[in-house]
């Protein structure tokens, strides 16, 4: 069903995929006031499309969404983005993904 070579790999993409974020905008420079900076909703933008393209290409299945989602929200908290910021851009990214 689901192996841990591949588990590791998708662990290691969206650990990626949350360093890219947090290199590109730190978390005290995520918020302008109410909004989030345009700086990080490019990058939003970019990793959602790296992590839409990264599910067609390995062919990930609820687990593997499950799992990456997983990872992405603890890199973040880890980072240092609140739990709050961290979920949401989590649910976020799992939407994208999940669209067809």
């Amino acid at each position: 069903m689901f192996n841990r070579k591949r588990s590791r790999e998708i662990e290691e993409f969206a650990i990626a995929l949350a360093r890219d974020i947090a290199e590109r905008c730190p978390p005290g420079e995520a918020n302008d006031g109410e909004h989030i900076s345009m700086r990080l909703a490019r990058a939003i933008d970019e990793v959602c499309g790296r992590a839409v393209a990264y599910k067609r290409e390995q062919g990930l299945g609820i687990y593997g969404k499950a799992k990456l989602g997983t990872a992405f929200k603890l890199e973040l908290k880890e980072t240092g983005y609140p739990d709050d910021f961290a979920g949401s851009l989590t649910r976020q990214l799992l939407f994208k993904m999940s669209a067809r």
